[in-house]
């Protein structure tokens, strides 16, 4: 993996193996430590190919790394294209693919479905809510240094292994629309089409389970469509160091999918397992984190390189981290 990523591990007493459930949070960014979203609910930093090849969000518990263009720097084409997910806020569910004319789609794609951000109420309901974040998934099946759409998990102790539990979809606008009356690209779906989303669950051999999910299907005579949040059980994946989705649709040509590759996620859930009765450093409050590399200079914000955390507390404790390639 070209990318070297940290995190911050805490101290941690050797007892009984136990599991608990951790869910994303894109409230809690790491990398970068804030997100910011322009006119349209789209993370500003989206063209950025200069520093975010991956994403981070996460807390004491572990962090999610989520892939955002992941042949790095320089992909980008000069700010004009992205893959992987892209944060974003405002829930837009307008249609700009008016046929034959899809065009405005390129500056409006932060939309999602369900209105805005997955949220779970206390009673196990679903609702969604325009102001709070949601990521939007690009797939790109021209991806050079693995696939497009990986999520990634590492453990407070520096686990990168993990068993992925579930995680909320639904349709981005744009594949969604085009399903209904065509786009310019796409066609409208007839009896027997369906959109698909794959997960793709990786072992630390390279091994790889799958479950499927359809986005959208054309049965009995009605387009039916996962335009509310949706939950998506990966738990059939297994142990697996990292996950990454694909999608396939019906509607495809000489160059690969018409339909736009486009969906919606939220709240990816993961089960941690390791060996600890408790995380040590879990009710100190953190005071800073610096980032050294193998020349010893430091930074706030991590190297392009081999990095090794160190965390300060409150107490004036510090705790390093394990570096993860």
């Amino acid at each position: 993996m070209k990318k070297i990523f940290t995190l911050l591990a805490s101290a941690l007493m050797a007892s009984a193996s136990w599991a608990s459930v951790v869910t994303l949070d894109l409230n809690s960014p790491l990398y970068p430590d804030v997100l910011e979203y322009n006119e349209n609910g789209i993370w500003t930093g989206c063209y950025n190919d200069a520093d975010y090849t991956w994403l981070q969000f996460g807390d004491n518990h572990g962090a999610f790394l989520l892939s955002h263009l992941i042949d790095g720097e320089g992909a980008s084409w000069g700010g004009y294209y992205w893959d992987g997910f892209c944060p974003a806020i405002g829930g837009d569910i307008t249609d700009y693919g008016l046929p034959g004319a899809n065009g405005t789609w390129t500056v409006n794609y932060g939309g999602c479905m369900a209105g805005g951000g997955c949220v779970i109420n206390a009673d196990g309901s679903v609702t969604a809510d325009p102001d709070q974040p949601y990521l939007v998934a690009y797939y790109s099946s021209w991806a050079m240094e693995g696939p497009s759409n990986q999520v990634m998990f590492i453990n407070q102790d520096g686990n990168m292994t993990f068993t992925p539990v579930g995680v909320y979809v639904c349709n981005h606008p744009w594949p969604y629309y085009g399903c209904v009356h065509g786009d310019g690209m796409a066609r409208a779906f007839q009896e027997g089409d369906y959109f698909e989303l794959i997960a793709h669950g990786v072992t630390a051999d390279r091994s790889e389970t799958t479950v499927s999910i359809n986005l959208i299907e054309f049965v009995d005579g009605e387009l039916k469509a996962l335009n509310d949040w949706t939950y998506f059980d990966l738990s059939g994946l297994g142990e697996v160091q990292s996950v990454y989705f694909t999608l396939n649709s019906t509607d495809t040509g000489a160059y690969g999918m018409n339909t736009a590759s486009y969906f919606c996620m939220d709240k990816f859930q993961v089960k941690r397992t390791h060996t600890s009765v408790e995380d040590v450093n879990a009710d100190k409050a953190v005071a800073g984190m610096r980032y050294v590399n193998l020349q010893g200079m430091t930074s706030d914000v991590p190297f392009d390189g081999v990095n090794i955390v160190v965390t300060t507390y409150t107490d004036g404790t510090t705790s390093t981290a394990k570096v993860m390639k």
